[in-house]
């Protein structure tokens, strides 16, 4: 029995169940069962949710206008999954997204060879620990904005530990040094740190902000440029002078570049 209900022509959002979470897929005006499209999964920050019926990046329209830029730019649906919540790109989270993708898989009106991810704050984890795990070799473009890249750099800088050990089920006064070593197989950093040239990977926008104190840009989008690159990567990193950690809410110039971005790469 298919996991997605049955689309039909146009505008629609669905909600549905894959990997035991919420999940949704948004489909544009111009949608034609006959014709299938591309889509991007959106991973949702801190305290973000999909439940029945209803998620954060479908609920406020700030967050609505990005999607419609990728949307309009990419020509393409919009999926999302609830992955377990506050994960920190952990497992359960990891698996959540791969059943969202088998499900849009399974669609004959989406094409997921035409595959893009876009993601921030602790979604940037889960986005490259699906393209380092199960969605390897099969995402053309990819997204991430004020993200987390490195969960090493999370525990040492302190702000957002709690929540990252909670996710991992590590103890509250674990030692940060045994910390990262039980961590190291979910931490996305290192992992592309150590990837081999030619190493096949999508094409990449970073955006974050030069005064971001809640992710540093020094610590993940910086290093993860660097190492994207030296696996033979193809990367835009910008980071915008003056923004701290809201690139959200930056507007139009966002909007304009994730339009551009899908345009070109999906």
């Amino acid at each position: 029995m298919p996991v997605i209900p049955a689309l039909e022509d146009g505008e629609q959002k669905v909600f549905f169940k894959a990997g035991g979470e919420w999940c949704y897929l948004w489909t544009p005006m111009g949608f034609k069962r006959d014709r299938p499209i591309p889509v991007v999964i959106h991973h949702h920050g801190a305290r973000g949710y999909v439940r029945e019926e209803v998620a954060d990046w479908l609920e406020e329209e700030r967050k609505l206008a990005y999607l419609r830029s990728v949307m309009e730019g990419g020509g393409c649906a919009i999926a999302g999954s609830h992955a377990c919540g506050d994960h920190w790109g952990n497992v359960d989270a990891v698996a959540a997204n791969a059943a969202l993708f088998e499900a849009l898989e399974a669609s004959p009106q989406i094409d997921t060879s035409r595959t893009g991810l876009m993601g921030g704050g602790l979604g940037g984890v889960l986005v490259w620990n699906s393209v380092l795990g199960p969605l390897a070799g099969k995402i053309r473009a990819v997204v991430v904005m004020q993200a987390v890249a490195s969960l090493e750099a999370v525990i040492r800088e302190g702000k957002f530990k709690a929540p990252c050990f909670k996710a991992y089920n590590l103890f509250e006064d674990m030692p940060d040094e045994e910390a990262i070593a039980r961590i190291a197989p979910h931490d996305p950093l290192p992992r592309i740190q150590r990837l081999a040239p030619g190493t096949p990977l999508p094409r990449v926008a970073i955006y974050h902000g030069a005064r971001d104190v809640n992710i540093p840009a020094a610590s993940s989008a910086i290093p993860l440029a660097e190492a994207l690159r030296k696996a033979g990567g193809n990367v835009e990193l910008e980071v915008f002078p003056d923004v701290e950690h809201n690139v959200y809410g930056m507007g139009r110039p966002i909007e304009e570049r994730l339009n551009a971005f899908y345009r070109s790469n999906l």
